[in-house]
């Protein structure tokens, strides 16, 4: 069910940000066990990138999802002196190549990893994984590998929507269905693929209400459907727990069509940071200098509720998470030399 602030935008007139795309071939590692070489041709959309900008966000889609995802926060980023750099998964319309994936997260942070290289995000002064929905267990995996390496200038992490430990009912009502779809998938018969896709299309667009371009990108978003990290984001979580220079944000909506507010709030609360419970427009904006001197105060784990806002929180509060990554950008971190 849509909140009110959602139904409102729905009214809007479509816009996107597909005339901003630019091209660049990606190498990485593939495969159940990485074990093989792809090469694809991906689209990405950057904002900000000028000199003297606060810092850098590099953007994970969700599953379905593109750098659109991101699209009504755009004006915040240009407003804000910050760099945004929207990514695309392989399978994706805005992708050429990588059907053959297996969409494993090892393969998917291996492609990340590879894109952000070739965009020289090792080089900019201060980074931000940030994703939504699938896209926040990848910005928190991802957090994971960065900050391994302490030559990349990551400073933070932020998971928008992002699914809990358990499967949420976006998918737990449907996965003999996923799992049928996905076997048919993986067996790559032209036959099959000339029925499947279109029901695929409809699955998608119809059935569970998610826009996705065509039957293609649909076989392509169901395949990582099947490889959710759930409960082993806590690994990650404990992991990122070692490294107090990243900073982590985490946002959720209480009336999320997709995730339970219960699964929602114990992945918010494994964190054991500072918790904001948001009500409205005018706690949001007194919410944001705390979460500020949350940070300030060397707390690097913050997350907030909002409690009438559903699956979309970068569409409803998009000047609120700006605010948010602004107080990352600006604190400075503590770790070691």
């Amino acid at each position: 069910m849509a909140t009110a602030v959602e139904k409102a935008l729905l009214k809007q007139p479509y816009f996107d940000l597909n005339t901003l795309c630019k091209t660049v071939f990606v190498t990485y590692k593939a495969g159940p066990k990485l074990d093989k070489i792809v090469t694809v041709q991906s689209q990405y959309v950057d904002i900000c990138n000028k000199p003297g900008v606060r810092g850098t966000v590099v953007s994970l889609a969700g599953s379905p999802g593109s750098h659109n995802d991101i699209k009504y926060m755009r004006d915040s980023f240009e407003k804000h002196n910050i760099r945004l750099v929207c990514t695309n998964w392989p399978g994706s319309e805005f992708v050429t190549g990588g059907l053959r994936d297996s969409y494993t997260n090892d393969e998917r942070n291996s492609y990340v990893k590879a894109l952000m290289e070739k965009l020289g995000m090792k080089k900019v002064e201060k980074l931000i994984v940030m994703g939504h929905s699938r896209g926040g267990e990848s910005a928190l995996q991802m957090a994971c590998i960065l900050s391994e390496d302490r030559s990349w200038p990551l400073i933070g992490a932020v998971m928008i929507n992002s699914p809990g430990f358990v499967p949420h009912r976006g998918i737990s009502m449907r996965m003999g269905t996923i799992n049928t779809l996905a076997y048919l998938i993986k067996l790559r018969w032209k036959a099959i693929d000339s029925v499947l896709f279109p029901v695929l299309d409809w699955f998608y667009n119809d059935f569970v209400g998610l826009r996705v371009a065509d039957g293609k990108v649909s076989a392509a978003a169901i395949l990582p459907m099947q490889t959710f990290a759930f409960d082993k984001q806590k690994v990650s979580m404990d992991e990122m727990k070692k490294k107090p220079w990243v900073r982590m944000f985490y946002a959720y909506g209480s009336d999320d069509f997709l995730v339970d507010e219960s699964d929602s709030e114990e992945l918010a609360m494994y964190f054991k940071g500072d918790h904001y419970v948001i009500h409205n427009r005018k706690e949001s904006e007194e919410a944001i200098p705390k979460i500020w001197d949350s940070y300030a105060r060397g707390q690097s784990y913050v997350t907030a509720n909002f409690t009438a806002e559903g699956h979309y929180l970068q569409k409803t509060y998009p000047e609120f998470l700006i605010q948010v990554l602004g107080g990352m950008f600006d604190v400075e971190t503590k770790g070691p030399k």
